[in-house]
């Protein structure tokens, strides 16, 4: 739609300044003399009546009655869409309203834009909203008549994202991996990262995967050969420090117990360590004490390090007698200091392992400085802080333990060498059938065991079960998702293997479990009562959280968070390491989390009353009732930050770093939460004026006004200004405000609507999000969830679909498990389209 936009820009611009003119002759107005036209890339243009048929058109249109849609058509909408003006390359001088099933994608392009109220355009003359609406319904009813199946679509070959391969080694071995340090970035394609037409592969993504599956390996079952290697957590250069060491934004300034930690304890950061076998290791502490001054070391800091939750090492940095030694020898009493945190042996077994490092809260008393914490929740200045941290070992191994990695692979231990074959080979026959999502043949089994005997010849029984699983994790059937094709080509339903599988995708973004295996070996999954079952089974297990992290944050645009770093001079208590981003992200997921798992109206994503806060996060929110740093569940006292709306995470992605965006936000709610997204911008588009020194001060609203006075910026500003303004009392950074920064007067976050619908703030822009007859929030959230669950983009052929999951979740009261039975219940899950010639796989077959 957006290209189509695009192409017909220029002859949009010639036609709204021929109808200017035409319409200001008519009116006995002195017409102007030959001004310029609109820029060539203007959107969209201010609709006007059309004009005057002539004698002969006006005898034959008299001579055929036209029905009240094609009225409403002919009165709205043909004056730009014509056979000679085509603007946006759409004409719907020969549409039939009749027979809008056979032309669906022209009538689905019409009901978008005007269930988007972005058609007509802004200040055009429009339909009343009832008028509109009930075009619209009829419209619909007439193409899903026309498709009471809806369309199976087709999902190409597509290879696992680099999340599904990290959830996948994490069920299918018990290890915890960050795929992102093995491999490329993903391309985003229809709002996610699993579209299939995105998941190509080159010669590159072969290397890192094969790369990543002997890592893998490596790790899962452990090395009693490993050799002694330095792993360094942190900023390296925070490890041997000349000047004051620096942590990461949003890091916190260490004053108050982080979640994880000893209670009584405070600051500190914690890891996740692979130990490649039982032995001794060495842990070496970023420096702390400097010669050049004396910071932070007035008052005695504990040190305490743990092994999972297990303290093994203590030590006191700073006090009295450190503070004079520094002052009085220099360089040697401060490398004698840093010495306490350097070279401290411990021992560990092999797998997984949290290490810790923290410090004694030594008071809870508020800062000794004259000034406040630049922290809301306060705290202590004069602490020290641990930001770094180096691992080196094995020095010395003295054995292997069970590990989680090696329990999930070794599921038998042979007890002679003549026994270590078949062992070797139940091993590789159970780890292929999970990690392949189907059951195995000799064909599948033979090369893996041939990898096995070469490993095993120079590595001994674990080494040859490494390989073997380097060979699984590098397989095309491990890191594709096949599903058969047909030579005779049509559209053909899902066996229950590809449908455990696309369940499991859906759902968990990982491998189907045992018990979906074995329902599907027995042809027992695409069962109703059983499916529906399945379904409930796995919403409630904490897999499912991949929902909230994966669809709901890719829907809602999360990853654009990453990309807005707070202004450190207008916000200096919510940026650097004050910044609240990984909070926001938190909140957010918790929140997300809350109202999808427990099946509620997803409608409560707008009206939920509660949030999760912790005390730093709620400080910024100006919350003064919560204490701590873990997170938990708050009922707001105030409507305005009730829902999505209200979110931190949401209102900072919409802003710039240093000032709010009504734009931004209108734009984020037309796109994300109505599914109308606005068309792209004009090309040289001027900046925001901005406020001067030595004259008066401007309000943000009112620079904008000035902004959009061209007709041709206000058809879309007019849609979404309003939305934006609504949001305007909270600031860049999510804090509510009453006044405008600039002006100090308070804040005006009234607008009206396209259709003159007003709205005086955010509690009328939520009603009316929530309230309105056509349900385009669940629409919205619909296309969304069906396109994360197919894996490819909707097209027109999708909406009927649509439209029926939205009405049967609606019979639910919009329960977030309606929308997902409906999803899975749909031809476009349960069915795939083949093309003549598509080969059929067998491994997807089997």
């Amino acid at each position: 739609m957006r290209r189509e936009l695009r192409t017909g820009i220029a002859t949009m611009a010639v036609a709204l300044y021929l109808v200017v003119a035409y319409d200001r002759g008519t009116e006995g107005q002195v017409r102007p003399a030959d001004p310029a036209p609109p820029a060539a890339n203007a959107q969209t243009a201010v609709v006007q009546p059309p004009a005057s048929p002539r004698p002969a058109e006006a005898q034959a249109s008299a001579a055929v009655a036209v029905s009240p849609q094609r009225a409403l058509i002919n009165q709205y909408c043909v004056t730009c869409h014509n056979d000679r003006v085509k603007t946006g390359g759409l004409s719907l001088a020969d549409f039939d309203p009749d027979a809008a099933g056979q032309h669906a994608e022209v009538a689905e392009k019409v009901v978008r834009k005007l269930r988007g109220g972005l058609m007509p355009p802004a200040g055009a003359r429009r339909p009343d909203s009832q008028s509109a609406a009930a075009f619209v319904t009829w419209l619909e009813n007439k193409i899903d008549t026309a498709a009471p199946g809806g369309s199976a679509g087709r999902v190409p070959l597509r290879r696992l994202n680099r999340r599904e391969y990290q959830y996948a080694v994490r069920d299918l071995l018990g290890l915890n991996i960050d795929a992102t340090a093995w491999l490329p970035d993903d391309n985003i394609k229809g709002n996610f990262d699993n579209n299939a037409a995105a998941l190509q592969v080159s010669p590159n993504f072969i290397d890192q995967y094969i790369y990543a599956a002997r890592a893998v390996a490596l790790e899962a079952v452990g090395n009693p050969k490993a050799p002694p290697v330095l792993t360094t957590y942190g900023d390296p250069a925070n490890m041997v420090i000349s000047l004051p060491p620096s942590g990461a934004p949003g890091t916190g300034r260490q004053q108050h117990r982080l979640e994880g930690m000893p209670f009584g304890t405070r600051g500190g950061f914690i890891v996740e360590h692979n130990f490649p076998a039982d032995g001794e290791y060495e842990l070496t502490i970023g420096d702390m004490a400097l010669a050049r001054e004396v910071p932070r070391m007035e008052f005695e800091n504990t040190v305490l390090v743990l092994l999972d939750g297990q303290e093994f090492y203590r030590t006191t940095i700073g006090g009295a007698a450190d503070h004079k030694a520094i002052d009085q020898r220099l360089d040697p009493a401060v490398e004698e200091i840093n010495g306490r945190l350097r070279k401290i042996r411990f021992k560990a077994t092999a797998g997984q392992h949290k290490l810790a490092v923290t410090f004694v809260h030594r008071s809870f008393a508020e800062s000794d400085e004259r000034t406040r914490t630049v922290a809301l929740e306060g705290g202590q200045e004069r602490i020290q802080a641990a930001h770094a941290l180096e691992i080196r070992g094995p020095l010395a191994v003295t054995g292997m333990s069970r590990s989680a990695s090696r329990a999930q692979i070794f599921i038998c231990q042979p007890v002679k060498p003549a026994d270590e074959a078949a062992c070797a080979q139940k091993i590789v026959e159970n780890l292929a059938r999970r990690a392949f999502r189907r059951p195995v043949t000799a064909e599948d089994v033979t090369p893996l065991m041939a990898f096995y005997k070469t490993g095993s010849a120079t590595g001994g029984f674990d080494g040859g079960v490494r390989d073997a699983l380097s060979a699984i994790l590098a397989s095309p059937h491990f890191l594709y998702r096949v599903e058969a094709g047909s030579a005779a080509g049509g559209t053909r339903t899902l066996s229950d293997l590809e449908l455990a599988s696309r369940l499991s995708f859906f759902l968990w973004s990982s491998l189907p479990d045992e018990e979906l295996l074995k329902l599907s070996t027995e042809s027992r999954l695409s069962k109703p009562e059983v499916l529906t079952a399945q379904v409930s089974r796995m919403l409630a297990d904490p897999r499912a959280r991949a929902l909230s992290d994966d669809f709901a944050f890719q829907w809602l645009h999360l990853s654009k968070l990453d990309e807005i770093t707070p202004d450190r001079a207008q916000f200096p208590h919510a940026s650097g390491l004050l910044d609240p981003r990984a909070l926001f992200k938190e909140e957010l997921r918790l929140f997300l989390d809350s109202v999808l798992r427990s099946d509620r109206s997803v409608f409560e994503l707008l009206t939920a009353d509660y949030t999760f806060l912790n005390e730093r996060l709620a400080m910024l929110y100006g919350i003064e009732t919560v204490k701590g740093s873990h997170f938990r569940r708050v009922t707001l006292e105030t409507k305005a930050r009730h829902g999505l709306l209200g979110k931190g995470a949401i209102l900072m992605m919409t802003a710039y770093p240093n000032r709010t965006s009504p734009v931004l936000r209108g734009a984020w709610i037309l796109d994300r939460l109505l599914g109308t997204p606005p068309a792209d911008p004009p090309l040289n588009v001027p900046s925001l004026p901005e406020n001067r020194r030595g004259q008066p001060a401007k309000t943000l609203r009112a620079r904008l006004e000035q902004h959009r006075t061209n007709p041709t910026c206000f058809a879309c500003h007019g849609v979404m200004d309003p939305l934006g303004f609504a949001l305007e009392n909270f600031s860049a950074v999510g804090q509510f405000r009453a006044n405008d920064p600039d002006t100090l007067t308070p804040i005006d976050t009234a607008g009206q609507l396209p259709d003159g619908t007003a709205l005086a703030g955010l509690d009328d822009l939520r009603r009316q999000l929530v309230e309105r007859p056509d349900r385009q929030f669940a629409y919205a959230f619909t296309e969304n969830l069906l396109t994360y669950a197919l894996g490819r983009s909707l097209d027109y052929r999708d909406m009927p679909t649509v439209r029926r999951i939205v009405r049967q979740a609606g019979a639910e009261n919009f329960r977030f498990k309606s929308f997902v039975l409906g999803v899975i219940s749909s031809d476009a899950f349960r069915k795939r389209e083949v093309e003549l010639g598509d080969p059929a796989l067998r491994t997807a077959s089997k």
